[in-house]
């Protein structure tokens, strides 16, 4: 019998304005953050697209363009995003020396964020697969998104279209495991986008 989808409540906050989504790749964090946003009027920010934006600034490739080989970028100095993904994955010291400069800048736009918010009264949803310390403190309460790991290996290569070896590489990489422990909230997404969606919608009743 499967397991079911269900929020365990871990803490208990005053307020749930700001709110932080993690978990792993493929865990599901985007269907949570679309009914967060859909019934709960939380707005929506997602970390990854903020560190693609970056990846498009051109002042921030000139300082990536020190640290990187030059095969990973184009004729227009623009990143070949395959060749800069499989580098990374392929060399640990190279993806250590872009987190360093593509971290801060993500989690200080999110922070940003996060006080536009609060001086505006707004909900906000944060999702990150790649959370710290400093940032889930600035939140309200943290919502962990969990998944079986089959589950999230068959998302990411049947849905974002992965190689199997690629993404279990880039699922073992991140750190995201000990932040569970440190939630408010643990989600546990079996697959059922019904069940899920049903448990999100008694977690914004809740609050």
């Amino acid at each position: 019998m499967a397991e079911k989808t269900v929020i365990t409540e871990k803490n208990r906050k005053s307020e749930k304005n700001i709110l932080a989504v993690i978990g792993g790749m493929g865990s599901g964090k985007s269907t949570v953050l679309s009914v967060l946003e859909r019934e709960g009027q939380y707005e929506r920010l997602e970390m990854d697209r903020l560190a693609k934006n970056c990846y498009l600034d051109s002042v921030f490739l000139k300082q990536l363009s020190s640290v990187l080989p030059k095969d990973v970028f184009t004729e227009k100095g623009e990143l070949n995003f395959p060749l800069f993904r499989a580098l990374l994955l392929k060399d640990e010291s190279y993806r250590k020396s872009v987190e360093e400069r593509v971290h801060p800048l993500v989690f200080h736009m999110a922070a940003q964020a996060i006080y536009k918010a609060r001086k505006e009264g707004k909900k906000l949803a944060v999702e990150t697969a790649l959370p710290n310390e400093a940032f889930l403190s600035l939140c309200d309460a943290v919502l962990y998104v969990d998944c079986p790991f089959a589950t999230r290996l068959s998302r990411l290569t049947k849905n974002r279209g992965y190689k199997r070896e690629e993404a279990e590489r880039m699922m073992k990489a991140q750190d995201i495991e000990k932040y569970k422990e440190k939630a408010d909230f643990v989600l546990f997404n079996d697959g059922n986008r019904e069940r899920t969606e049903d448990a999100i919608r008694q977690f914004i009743q809740r609050f």
